[in-house]
């Protein structure tokens, strides 16, 4: 049997997988809001011999918030885009124009 680990070192872990899945979360309110967005590796919990410090449980529940605002926003975001799509096949239905062709129009006219 594997002896628990020390807590400082305990802490440290949680920490850093509470870091990475802040990231993760930026990532999506980022991409949601149209701003550039990295992709992240999903999430494995870690290996570790000692439950979340209980110091960290409110940050923790800060960030379970988060996420699943940000997959509130992002669940509303692809209903748009679908919506979005679907006018589109519908007005290229309707006027026969693929939108492959390049529209121009003079203002000044």
């Amino acid at each position: 049997m594997k002896e628990p680990m020390k807590s400082d070192r305990l802490r440290a872990v949680w920490e850093h997988e509470l870091e990475r899945l802040e990231l993760e979360v930026i990532s999506v309110e980022r991409l949601v809001r149209g701003l550039e967005s990295t992709p992240a590796e999903p999430w494995q919990p870690p290996v570790v011999l000692g439950s979340l410090p209980v110091d960290l449980a409110a940050r923790a529940q800060e960030l379970l918030a988060r996420q699943r605002a940000a997959t509130t926003a992002l669940t509303d975001a692809l209903e748009q885009a679908r919506k979005q799509v679907a006018y589109a096949g519908r007005v290229i239905d309707i006027t026969g124009r693929s939108g492959a062709e390049p529209v121009y129009f003079d203002l000044e006219a």
